[in-house]
């Protein structure tokens, strides 16, 4: 396990001059989670260490929320969804991340199916799957 501060020094810095303790603080995810793996620490266990110095972070989709206390705010109400069961997205790209990391776990044999069921899909089939999805975005959001 390895302690990085500087890692966590950098955090500090940019929330701070954003505002923080005062305000809640987002910082976008991407960059600090590039930062964490070429300073080779899990980013996880940075959020640990900022625990420790009140400071809570929190993976909020694209970005990283941090507050100076663990009370979260009320939840926001969903979008709701064109599909029972399944998770609401606010955005396409949260549905293409969902849908990747699903497709991630996918082992060859079930990709093979999934690509031979879109293949065997007609265009107007795949256009009103595209519409339906669309049709969610807009009234959803």
């Amino acid at each position: 396990m390895t302690d990085n501060p500087s890692l966590a020094d950098s955090i500090k810095h940019s929330i701070r001059k954003n505002g923080f303790p005062e305000k809640v603080v987002r910082l976008p995810f991407k960059p600090v989670y590039e930062s964490s793996k070429r300073h080779e620490v899990p980013l996880k266990e940075v959020l640990e260490s900022l625990k420790q110095e009140q400071i809570f972070g929190r993976i909020q989709g694209d970005f990283i929320e941090f507050r100076s206390s663990e009370k979260s705010p009320e939840p926001k109400p969903q979008p709701s969804t064109a599909f029972p069961g399944a998770p609401d997205f606010n955005s396409p790209e949260d549905m293409e991340k969902a849908a990747k990391e699903f497709m991630a776990q996918m082992n060859p044999e079930q990709m093979e199916e999934m690509r031979k069921k879109v293949d065997a899909m007609s265009e107007e089939e795949k256009k009103n799957i595209i519409d339906m999805i669309s049709k969610d975005f807009k009234t959803g959001s």
